[in-house]
């Protein structure tokens, strides 16, 4: 009988020691999960599946140009969902020269829900309000597209976090060729997203 107890008393010692080891090996696993969650990453394909041509187009008027664009939103947490409550707005612009930013559409994707690990991609178009031209001493468009909104991680007291990034896409305009092709990766801002519009239209000319 002192044995049968012995055994039963080693075995509940195994079981807590267990218990206790296993709590600390997966503490560090839950704590990067759950308590410093990361922020979502967006990248863009502008132009994604367009024949775009800019050499066809009469500057003498003020005619539109349809970008077509694919976004790629995702929440890189395994274990924390994401909330947009607010919409984001996407700003499609161009530069004329270093040191103007003019802007040709806004685009506003609505607020939703994103589950852990999941991306939310965004295929549509939209129509300019003028013609871009190239940057000036160069033989390419250097488009801009910037992001703005908010999100807030799917948490107890989680307050809202804002985001501000963009990426500039280069096209040959005589080739009408990507200077970089595929997805990129929208990021921190840096001083071209400072710039402001001018505020009158301003379209330039070649």
């Amino acid at each position: 009988m002192a044995f049968g107890g012995n055994c039963g008393g080693l075995i509940a010692c195994l079981c807590i020691g267990s218990f206790w080891l296993g709590l600390v090996v997966l503490m560090p696993v839950l704590v990067s999960l759950y308590g410093s969650p990361s922020s979502p990453s967006f990248s863009i394909d502008l132009f994604d599946n367009q024949a775009f041509n800019m050499t066809k187009a009469d500057h003498s008027s003020p005619n539109n140009l349809t970008l077509h664009f694919h976004l790629k939103i995702k929440n890189v947490n395994s274990a924390v969902g994401l909330h947009y409550s607010d919409p984001l707005k996407i700003t499609f612009s161009y530069f004329p020269n270093v040191s103007m930013m003019v802007t040709l559409a806004d685009y506003t994707v609505d607020s939703f829900y994103q589950g852990n690990g999941k991306t939310k991609d965004v295929r549509d178009l939209v129509e300019t309000s003028g013609v871009p031209t190239v940057l000036q001493g160069t033989d390419f468009v250097a488009f801009r597209v910037d992001l703005v909104g908010t999100y807030r991680y799917k948490k107890v007291r989680s307050k809202r976090h804002k985001v501000d990034v963009g990426c500039v896409v280069g096209v040959n305009y005589t080739t009408s060729r990507k200077l970089r092709t595929g997805f990129i990766g929208l990021v921190q801002p840096g001083l071209d997203s400072q710039l402001k519009p001018p505020s009158t239209d301003y379209y330039g000319a070649y």
